[in-house]
């Protein structure tokens, strides 16, 4: 909470003791500075409670607030909604919580409730691109919003490494590698493209040699030997997972916990599923597929989770998969960040859960609309790698870890985004990485500077601080932790890079506008270096929650 709603709920709490009083108390910031700096409506909302009209009601308040030194103004507006200036002398208050709190300014107390967050997910059938940059940056740092806030979270990556898909990685991947070792071989009916099944394929040839030169495509996008087959499977699976890893490590991205749906087939856990659904009477055979009555969680119809061949529908190992999680993690909250692709999937997910006897709605999708990169004011189709999609390697080369998480998560995830590239590699306010990033490289310019002059900076007192701007950037400190848990609450790392373009717009102003180290009126200067190294730390402190890094000089 801030700092100064958190003081004024005291006062108002104690007006409301001595005046035997009832009621809640509601304090928002003021949107319009003419009207001061926080209100409430207090007086409206609990009128009828007390037996006052909300004008007696507001008038009381009034009178008990305006006897207390906290206030430089304090007034009734409207039907009675109760305006309060906060006296300049006592916006230092929040510079100073800064300095003693420093990097857990703007953090709340553990609320324990635990979040399991699903992130990423990609297949382990090639690099990650765009869209998987996106997913991954937007929930790692939900993650680390969560976490600031109060909740205990962990991160999990569900690994598809089963299915066709996996087939057909392999045999992309051996039909390369004869190429490599120019034996030609049968081109596969089904294959992915991209020069990265190359760079892999050397890497094959690195660790084994011609060893399988002899062996050929088959049918159904098989190799022909089947003891072949699984180990490039295996190796397939194995080096792209390792890529996806590694690409995610230089993306910034941390994942506690790698789940695999190979791993539910070995231990059973399908069958066992489906065993589950049978005895709850959940399940009935039409057509000689196995059918789950999932409309009666309001599915538009029920879902195959059996074919008559036999093979297991695609939301089969998903259920089981999402069973098994749940009875592990034992989370209070569970969310999936998902591709907008797959919106239809959501309600005959979570009925199918609902059929296990777990919550309707237990698992929160979050949908992750897609990215259009932008070059030349044209949309940009191609990867320098050949693939289908531009490839998240790609992007960390061009324009950099920081820039690309910060554009990711900067815009509202329900919402298309257009990635302008020309934009990004601007090194002028235009590109609101480089504005914010410039904001804490200015500031810490400005704390060198002082540092050299060897003042020892107070937090005891901040009266020369009276100018409009500085009480605005003050106010807008003071509402950090309300911003954080905003974003917590409705997941959205979007508000963070709102309030960083904010605090970064007000600070750039004020340098403009006002000597901070003017060393004809030290005791100002210092005052002023304070607010400085507020401005410094809270943005830090906000650059951590995205996942970006400080930068010092540029």
């Amino acid at each position: 909470m801030s700092l100064f709603i958190n003081n004024i709920k005291k006062l108002i709490e104690n007006i409301i003791v001595a005046n035997n009083l009832k009621g809640s108390i509601q304090i928002e910031s003021s949107k319009d500075e003419n009207m001061g700096d926080f209100s409430t409506n207090f007086a409206l909302i609990n009128s009828k409670l007390n037996s006052k009209n909300p004008k007696e009601l507001a008038n009381l308040i009034v009178e008990s607030l305006k006897k207390d030194s906290y206030f430089e103004n304090v007034e009734i507006a409207g039907p009675g909604f109760i305006n309060m200036t906060i006296k300049q002398e006592n916006l230092g208050e929040v510079i100073k919580e800064i300095f003693l709190k420093n990097q857990d300014y703007g953090k709340s107390e553990n609320k324990n409730i635990k979040y399991n967050l699903e992130l990423v997910s990609a297949n382990p059938t090639g690099y990650l691109h765009i869209g998987h940059a996106r997913n991954g940056a937007i929930g790692d740092s939900v993650a680390r919003i969560l976490k600031f806030a109060g909740y205990n979270v962990e991160t999990e990556y569900y690994t598809n490494d089963a299915g066709n898909q996996i087939n057909i990685s392999a045999s992309t991947l051996f039909f390369h590698y004869k190429n490599l070792l120019n034996s030609p071989v049968n081109t596969p009916e089904e294959m992915y493209g991209g020069d990265m099944y190359i760079e892999v394929a050397q890497k094959f040839i690195d660790k084994y040699g011609d060893k399988f030169i002899n062996a050929n495509i088959g049918q159904n996008n098989k190799i022909d030997d089947e003891e072949i087959h699984q180990l490039f499977k295996k190796e397939s699976i194995l080096f792209f997972l390792n890529i996806i890893k590694d690409q995610l490590n230089k993306f910034g991205i941390s994942i506690d916990l790698f789940t695999s749906e190979a791993e539910m087939y070995k231990t059973n856990q399908i069958e066992q599923t489906l065993d589950l659904y049978k005895k709850l009477d959940k399940t009935y055979i039409k057509e000689d597929a196995l059918w789950l009555k999932t409309t009666e969680f309001g599915d538009d119809k029920d879902r195959v989770l059996k074919k008559s061949n036999g093979d297991y529908t695609y939301i089969t190992p998903d259920l089981a998969s999402h069973n098994v999680r749940i009875k592990r993690s034992k989370a209070d909250i569970y969310v999936n960040f998902w591709g907008g692709d797959h919106h239809g999937y959501i309600t005959r997910l979570n009925a199918g859960l609902a059929l296990l006897g777990y919550p309707m709605g237990l698992i929160k999708i979050d949908m992750i609309q897609m990215v259009r990169l932008i070059k030349d004011g044209s949309e940009l189709k191609m990867s320098k790698r050949k693939g289908t999609a531009i490839w998240l390697i790609d992007l960390l080369e061009m324009v950099g870890k920081d820039s690309l998480r910060y554009m990711l998560v900067s815009k509202n995830p329900s919402s298309h985004m257009d990635f302008d590239l020309d934009v990004v590699l601007k090194k002028n306010s235009s590109n609101p990485v480089y504005y914010a990033q410039y904001a804490t490289a200015r500031a810490f310019k400005i704390l060198k500077k002082a540092e050299e002059q060897n003042w020892k900076l107070s937090i005891d007192k901040f009266n020369l601080l009276n100018n409009v701007k500085e009480k605005q950037i003050i106010l807008l400190l003071d509402s950090l932790n309300k911003t954080i848990e905003y974003s917590a609450e409705n997941r959205l790392p979007s508000v963070i890079c709102d309030y960083v373009q904010n605090l970064a717009k007000k600070f750039h102003s004020y340098y403009s506008d006002f000597k901070i180290v003017d060393l004809e009126n030290v005791e100002l200067s210092q005052q002023r270096v304070c607010l400085v190294k507020a401005i410094y730390q809270v943005l830090s402190i906000c650059f951590n929650l995205i996942g970006i890094e400080i930068i010092n000089e540029m």
